[in-house]
């Protein structure tokens, strides 16, 4: 059987590791979004109450930017709220069972595809030309 991205991932040290930080960013920055809902409070409120600026919230809360430690907790402060920590022992096998491939599954998880370079030079114009209608 051929071997999803994620079963290829968790077949060594470094892929196990990048796995399990994505994982808890993930976690982190979920954990402060359901904070923002069940307060009501939007971006640019956290903002306001974090005294960080809206572009960097959003940059924080996209899972694309490292947080600090400090931020977290001064953003989750400032929702009057905090994060429980606790430690669990990783389990690789049930989460390559969690993701494997099976024939009677319509949902294939973490499914690898190739894009063309036509396909990638076709999407590079069309969000440039997106972006300057944008500018305009």
């Amino acid at each position: 059987m051929a071997k999803n991205f994620i079963q290829k991932l968790m077949s060594d040290d470094e892929g196990r590791k990048l796995y399990f930080r994505e994982d808890l960013i993930f976690e982190v920055t979920e954990a402060i979004s359901r904070a923002m809902e069940e307060k009501g409070v939007n971006k640019a409120e956290l903002s306001r109450l974090a005294r960080v600026s809206k572009s960097n919230i959003t940059q924080l809360l996209s899972g694309d930017h490292n947080m600090r430690l400090t931020t977290v907790a001064d953003l989750l402060y400032a929702l009057n709220s905090k994060l429980e920590v606790k430690t669990v022992p990783i389990d690789v096998d049930s989460i390559q069972e969690m993701f494997e491939v099976n024939a009677d599954d319509n949902w294939i998880p973490a499914k690898e595809f190739i894009v063309e370079e036509s396909e990638y030079n076709e999407l590079s114009k069309l969000e440039e030309t997106k972006q300057l209608t944008q500018a305009a």
